[in-house]
C-alpha cells in the first residue's frame, strides 16, 4: 500500500482524513490488495445473456489490457477456459466449480481434473456450512452426510487438488448466517489442507458492514498468510461497501464485475471498486484505470445491457450537473461540486437540462456541442424555450432539438 494524496491536480480532491491515522486505527489494512473480474462468470447470471466464444475472447482481451489480474469463468464452459489461455494473456483464470459438482466428491475430482487440462490457474470449491445452505449438500449432491463428514469431503477434494498441482480456492459460502466458531472450524481445516485462497460469501447479503470486516478479520487470524478474498452482492445496495470493510478486515482479494452485473441486484462495479482502492485507500493497482469506460461500454453493447444512466463513475450522469450554482463557479473552483475527474475513469462531462437550469448551463451545454460561446441574452432565451419544452415532453431534450433552438436564436 502506497501513502495516498488527498489532491491530484486535475485528477481528484477527495477527503484528507481517508488518510487519518486516528481514522484508520482499527483497520487491518493489507500491504497490497488484488482485484478479480467476475464479469465472465457472475456478470453472464443476467436474463438474456448469452455469449459467443468470440465474445468471450474479446472481453478476455480487453480486460487483461486494463491490467486486472484475475478473472473468473464457469467450469461449465472448459472449451471457454482453453481458448482464453491461448491467448498468452498477462491475466489468470479462476475456474469456479458449480456446488452441483464441488460438493459432490463422484464428480467433483473429475471437474478439477477437467479445469486443470483446459489449463486454469486457479480452482474454486464450494463449501456450505450454515444453516440455510447446508441443504444443498443434499439437493445438490445427493447425499444425506453430517457438517463434519461434508467438511472431511471438502478438506479430501483440496487434497486432491493440491495433489494434482492446481492452485486451489475454497469459498466458504453464506459465512455471516452461520456461528463464527463454526466459520474459524471450516476455515482453519481448510488451510490444513493445503488450500491457496480463502474466499468468504455473503451469498445474499445478509449484514451490514461491520460484519464483514469482523469477520474478515477472524478468518485472517485463522488462516494467517493464506489470502483472503471476499464475494459480495448488492441485494441491499452494499456490496461495494461490503467488499471495503473486508479490506479493513485484512482482506486482500477484492471482487468485482464490469458495470455491476450480476445474480440479482449485481455485484460491485469493478471500476469503482477499483477508484476507491486508489483515491481512498492510497493502493496503486497497475491498472489503466482511464480504460475502465470504454470496456463497460463494450459490455453493455455485447451483453444487451445497458449502462444505468445513474451508475457511479461510468454512467451517462455521473459526472453531471443540473443545478445552475453548479455553473457559477469561482476561478479555481473545479472541486467545489466534485471529488474526482471524469479523466481518472475515462468518462465525460455532461449537461444535463432540467427544471433548475440556468443560463449558464446553456452556454455550456452549448459549448460542449461545439455551437459556439453563446452571450447572456440569447442563453435565456434558449433556456425560455428548453423549460417549455421540457414541460411538454417531460423526457430529456436530444441534441438535436437543443441544436435547432441555439440556431434559432442566434440567427
Amino acid at each position: 500500500m502506497t501513502q495516498g494524496v488527498p489532491y491530484k491536480e486535475g485528477m481528484w480532491a477527495v477527503s484528507p482524513y481517508n488518510f487519518d491515522a486516528d481514522v484508520n486505527a482499527g483497520m487491518h489494512l493489507p500491504a497490497k490488495v488484488q482485484l478479480v473480474d467476475l464479469t465472465l462468470r457472475e456478470g453472464r447470471q443476467v436474463d438474456g445473456v448469452s455469449l459467443s466464444l468470440e465474445d468471450v475472447i474479446e472481453f478476455a482481451r480487453r480486460i487483461d489490457a486494463v491490467g486486472i489480474p484475475i478473472i473468473e469463468m464457469h467450469h461449465d464452459d472448459p472449451e471457454e477456459i482453453r481458448q482464453v489461455k491461448k491467448l498468452g494473456l498477462k491475466l489468470k483464470v479462476q475456474a469456479l466449480v458449480h456446488p452441483t459438482a464441488s460438493l459432490n466428491p463422484k464428480l467433483c475430482n473429475h471437474e478439477i481434473d477437467e479445469c486443470i487440462d483446459v489449463g486454469a490457474d486457479i480452482i474454486c470449491l464450494s463449501v456450505v456450512g450454515s444453516d440455510y445452505n447446508f441443504g444443498l449438500v443434499e439437493s445438490m449432491s445427493g447425499q444425506k452426510i453430517s457438517r463434519e463428514e461434508s467438511l472431511d469431503q471438502a478438506c479430501e477434494a483440496v487434497k486432491y487438488g493440491k495433489k494434482r498441482g492446481a492452485i486451489i480456492n475454497a469459498i466458504v459460502t453464506d459465512f455471516s448466517r452461520m456461528k463464527l466458531e463454526w466459520l474459524k472450524t471450516i476455515v482453519g481445516r481448510l488451510a490444513e489442507a493445503g488450500v491457496d485462497i480463502l474466499r468468504i460469501d455473503d451469498i445474499c447479503a445478509p449484514c451490514k458492514p461491520a460484519v464483514y470486516q469482523h469477520h474478515a478479520w477472524h478468518v485472517k487470524q485463522t488462516i494467517g498468510s493464506i489470502p483472503l478474498a471476499i464475494h459480495s452482492h448488492n441485494d441491499f445496495d452494499l456490496g461495494l461497501a461490503g467488499q471495503l470493510a473486508a479490506l479493513q478486515g485484512g482482506a486482500e482479494m477484492l471482487e468485482g464485475s464490469i458495470n455491476g452485473l450480476g445474480e440479482r441486484a449485481g455485484v460491485p462495479n469493478i471500476a469503482v471498486l477499483a477508484s476507491v482502492l486508489e483515491l481512498f485507500y492510497g493502493y496503486n493497482l497497475g491498472l489503466r484505470m482511464d480504460a475502465f469506460q470504454e470496456l463497460s461500454e463494450f459490455v453493455a453493447g455485447v451483453w444487451n445491457q445497458p449502462i444505468p444512466v445513474h451508475m457511479a463513475g461510468t454512467g451517462q450522469t455521473a459526472f453531471s450537473h443540473c443545478a445552475e450554482v453548479h455553473y457559477v463557479l469561482p476561478k479555481g473552483g473545479e472541486w467545489a461540486f466534485n471529488a474526482w475527474s471524469p479523466k481518472v475513469i475515462g468518462n465525460r462531462d455532461y449537461v444535463p437540462l432540467c427544471h433548475y437550469s440556468g443560463p449558464m448551463a446553456i452556454k455550456r451545454k452549448a459549448r460542449e456541442l461545439g455551437l459556439g460561446e453563446l452571450d447572456t441574452a440569447a442563453a435565456k432565451e434558449i433556456l425560455a424555450h428548453v423549460r417549455k419544452e421540457l414541460r411538454h415532453r417531460n423526457a430529456s431534450l436530444t441534441d438535436r432539438l437543443f441544436s435547432e433552438l441555439v440556431r434559432e436564436a442566434t440567427k
